[in-house]
Formats: C-alpha cells, structure tokens, sequence
C-alpha cells in the first residue's frame, strides 16, 4: 500500500514520482539517448573525411579504415537506438499501467453521487484518452525535448568550431520553426477535440441503435435511424478531414528550416569551396549538420505541446484521484454469524434533495426469518436496499447488523452477508457458466451450475445454445431474453447461499411454477437463509414471516399477515386487485 507521502508526490509531481518508482528504466533510456545523440553528431565528420579521402585519390587501406570506423559507428546507433526505445517504453507504459489501475481502483471505491456527476462515456475516456494523453506527455513528449536539447547541445559546437559564420547565417531562421510547429500542434489539438467529439457522437448513436435493434423495428424506424446515423458519420468524416489538412502542414513547416539553411549555405559557401579554402567534405558534412539541427527546434514545438495536452488530462485523473468517497470502508467489525438486522428510525433524502426518500422507517428482521415488502412505485422500497448494502450514506437513523451499527462493518463483510438480486438483470461479456459463478471464488462445479438453472427452468433452453454453457454473453447478455437473465442472475444468488439473500422483485419475469420451484429451492437448501423479498406481487411472498407496508417513503404497516392486512390500506388495495385474500399460505 503506498503511503500518502507517496499519493501527494505523484498528485503534485507526477513525472518525478516515476523517474523515482522507475529510476532503471528512465536512466538507462537516457543514457542510450545520450549515447545515440553523440554518436550521430559524429558520423557527418566520419563522411567528410571518406569525401575528402576519395578526393585526394587516398590509399584505399585509409578509405578502408574509415569504412570500418563509419560502419562501427552506425552500428552503435542501432544498438543504442534499440537501447533507450525499449528502456524508455517501459517507462512509460509502467506509468501508464500504474495510473490507470490506481484510477480504475479509486472509481471502484467511489459512492453513487459521483456516479451520478459523471457519465459513463466520460469515464471511460479518462480510463483510456486521458491516461493515454498523459503517458504521451511524460514518454514522447519528455523524450523528444530531451533528445532536441541533448542534439543542440552536440551538434552547435561542432557546427561552430568547422565555421561560425556559416553556423549563424544559415540557422537565423530555425528559431521560427517551434513556434510554428506549436502554432501547427495547437491548430491540430484544437480539432482533433472536435474529431473525437463527432466520434464520440458516432459511436453513441451506434451503440444505442445496435442496443435497441429490436425497438427499433418494432416501430419501423430503420430509416430513420439510418438518416441520423449517416448525418453523424458525415460530421466525423468532415472533421477527420480538417484534422488532415492541418496535419498536412506540419512537414511543410518542418522542411522550411532545412530549405532555407541549405539555400543560405549555397550562397555563402560557393566561394570557400571555389577557393579551396573548405573542402567538399566539409560543405556535405555542415549541411548534414543543418538537416540535424531542423529536429530540436521541431521537438521543442511538439515536446511543450504533448505536455501542455498531458499535464490537462492528468489535472481530470487528479481530479478523481482526489475525490473523496461518500461511503468510506472504515469498518472494523467481521460478520462471522448473521444474528439480525434492525432499522431504526432511518431517514434517507438524495444530496441536494429537501424530499426525503425514506422516512422515520423502523422493523427488524432475526436469523432464518423471511421479509416481504410491499408498496407503490417511489414508495422508497429500491432505496432501503441501497442503505442496507451501503450503496448510499446513512444520514439519519441506525442500521444494526448484530447490534452493530453499520458503519462500523467491513464492508466487504456486509455484501458478503447480504446478497442482493437487483431487479434489473446485469450480465457480462463472459460464459453462461462464469456468469451463474460470478461470485463465488472458485468456478462452481458443472453439477452445481446444472442444478441451479434447472431450478430457475433455464438449463433446456442454455442446451439448445451451440455451446450450452460454454456460449458467451453478449455484453449486458445482450442474446438472451428479459426472463432468461433475470432467471440467470436468480441462479447467479442462489448458488452463492448467503446469510441474507434479497430479492428485488426479481421474480417479476418468472412464470407461477418456476416461482415455485425457487422457494422449494431456498426451503430445503437454504433453510437456514434469511431472506428479504421485495415484491408487486402476492405470490412471490408466499410463506414469508413478516410484511413491511412503505408508502411515499414511510412505514405504513409492519407484522403479521393479518396484522398487516387489518391496519394497512394499501395492503388492503393490493389483496383486493390480485383477488388472494384467501389464498395466503
């Protein structure tokens, strides 16, 4: 775990918390920098002793040696070269690695209210574009300033000492490029923000078209669907062109500075090499040494532009980094036995809400006991189970497990204790058997699988499938029906045989004899289970212990089933419009 020295340093100073946790890879990707940069100031003056060598009609064991000392040196390049491409790529793809789990690992943690700031798509980007963005700044970006000054610093001096004035008159116009190359980059950043806008757009009217093919044809709108799909396709493709055109400038600008050095070096050294005060080795190697010195003032541009782009993106992940939870896990307290639960005056209202959701609520619930809440829709039924599981804060009031206060539970503890099946099926891109096994730790074994959805009436229909239980999901399970993942997700918890099992109206999909058949289910398996049905239905609350009656976020009734029904008139309203006033077991 690091410490919160370590968390402020890579917050404040993000690059040198890295050089610090990497210090190998960094140095020796520097080094082998250093060594490349010299070695390629050096080889221009090897070709102009061969070129002079060949015009002084040299011995050829002289030209020869120079050969060799010419092929010893472009040799070292590519070993060097090799050298700090692979030592500083894994520099910066380990920072990369390491901020994006400690990002992905801080959302986990986080509560609902930032879950309802931010939208997925946003988070997604800052998992991807924006973690991407910031290895560029402290990978390429560092690299490529470095490698500019490192080549200034080798390259001026030895352009100074073979002529100084052929030096200043030929790169008077370099200092130009960088801020032409910044002018360029920004130009470029500027609408590839607008391109990835239009991406964004496009791959959103994709994903919810393909996500809701089947309403779509049910209301006949594939033409639609396709004119707004083609609309937006047409803006990206207009704005990958500008992004192109802008981008079509960059070598342009970049060949300015050698265009105009090697004009400026054409004119001033004719006469030197008419008199034959400079050789012809010489004029070759300088103006090889001014194609060179076109790349530190491009790198200057471009290196400042990655980190300006980074740094903007690693300010979004700080932001994250730095918000705080709204549910802290600072619970010490392990359920080794579940004893009972106790809701005491509780009150719940959304942040920035003056409504409250859940109000004054109190009941109980003891071991092996079964629970059946009912009430309308907003009655507060969805928020209750949040508080339990500590999907929201608890505000107001006391939830005791055992007698102890739920904040003072591990929370991992908690959801261990009391599993619960939401209403709306959630399945992921895996096997049919991964799913149903999802939260156990080890795969369940094939005949618990094949039991579990036999009970749900699911195992002939996963047979038809050409792989059975080896057949993927499609993403949120996509290829199977409403009823088939909601009876999938019931067997994902009854194979788990948790303490508290709660059903949120999950049997709303299921037919009278697959309902059945999981109460036999959790009556002879799970005997010992307690369970907490949240229902609309009175069949799904056959045999439970005791009712809980919410109304607009308050208890209305709580008991027996005849001591519910003679004080609650909703209870009342319900028995009369699904007609089991005399049906209740």
């Amino acid at each position: 775990m690091q410490s919160p020295s370590d968390n402020s340093l890579l917050l404040k100073r993000p690059l040198w918390y890295y050089i610090k946790n990497n210090p190998r890879a960094f140095s020796l990707g520097m080094l082998f920098l250093v060594v490349t940069n010299a070695l390629d100031g050096v080889y221009p003056l090897i070709m102009k002793t061969a070129i002079d060598q060949i015009e002084k009609q040299s011995p050829l064991d002289e030209i020869g040696k120079t050969c060799l000392l010419f092929l010893a040196i472009m040799s070292g390049l590519a070993i060097t070269r090799y050298g700090w491409r692979t030592h500083f790529g894994r520099f910066h793809t380990f920072a990369a690695e390491h901020i994006r789990q400690k990002l992905f690992h801080k959302i986990t943690s986080l509560g609902p209210n930032f879950f309802h700031k931010n939208q997925v798509g946003e988070l997604m980007s800052l998992l991807t574009n924006d973690v991407q963005s910031f290895r560029q700044a402290i990978g390429p970006g560092l690299l490529i300033l470095a490698d500019g000054v490192i080549i200034i610093a080798v390259v001026l001096p030895i352009m100074i000492t073979m002529n100084w004035e052929w030096t200043w008159k030929t790169l008077i116009f370099l200092p130009l490029v960088p801020f032409l190359i910044w002018r360029v980059m920004r130009l470029i950043h500027a609408n590839y923000k607008a391109q990835q806008d239009r991406f964004s757009e496009l791959t959103g009217v994709a994903q919810e078209t393909v996500g809701g093919i089947r309403v779509i044809k049910s209301f006949a709108q594939e033409d639609n669907r396709t004119r707004l799909f083609n609309g937006v396709s047409s803006a990206f493709e207009k704005a990958c062109n500008k992004v192109a055109r802008i981008d079509a400038l960059f070598m342009p600008v970049m060949e300015f500075g050698v265009t105009s050095g090697s004009v400026i070096l054409l004119f001033i050294a004719k006469d030197d090499v008419y008199s034959g005060a400079v050789t012809i080795g010489t004029f070759v190697a300088f103006h090889r040494y001014i194609q060179k010195m076109v790349w530190p003032m491009t790198a200057l541009g471009m290196g400042f532009s990655y980190f300006q782009k980074g740094y903007a993106s690693f300010d979004r992940i700080k932001e994250v980094l730095n918000t705080e939870t709204d549910i802290p896990d600072n619970g010490t307290y392990v359920i080794e036995k579940f004893e009972s639960l106790e809701f005491k005056n509780v009150s719940y209202k959304h942040k920035g809400s003056s409504v409250y959701v859940l109000k004054d609520n109190s009941f109980s619930l003891k071991s092996g006991e079964r629970l059946g809440i009912m009430g309308p829709v907003g009655a507060g039924k969805t928020t209750l189970q949040h508080l339990l599981s500590r999907m929201y804060p608890l505000e107001e009031g006391q939830i005791l497990i055992n007698g102890i206060p739920l904040e003072d539970i591990q929370q991992e503890s908690l959801r261990k204790t009391f599993l619960l099946v939401p209403q709306e099926a959630f399945l992921f891109s895996e096997s049919i058997s991964d799913n149903v096994s999802f939260g156990l730790r080890e795969k369940a074994s094939e005949e618990e699988i094949l039991r579990m959805t036999e009970i749900v009436d699911l195992s002939k229909e996963i047979d038809s499938l050409p792989h059975k239980y080896d057949s993927q999901l499609g993403e949120r399970g996509v290829n199977l029906s409403g009823g088939q993942k909601q009876r999938l997700t019931i067997a994902r918890g009854l194979i788990m045989k948790t303490p508290v099992l709660v059903l949120d109206d999950s049997l709303s999909a299921v037919d009278t004899k697959t309902e059945k058949a999981i109460e036999e289910e959790l009556a002879k398996s799970h005997s010992t289970m307690s369970r907490i049905i949240v229902a609309h239905r009175l069949s799904s609350l056959k045999g439970v212990d005791k009712l809980l009656i919410l109304k607009d976020g308050c208890v209305e009734a709580w008991g027996s089933y005849a001591e519910v029904l003679k004080v609650s008139p909703t209870f009342q309203k319900i028995v009369q419009i699904q007609g089991q006033g005399d049906h209740h077991e």
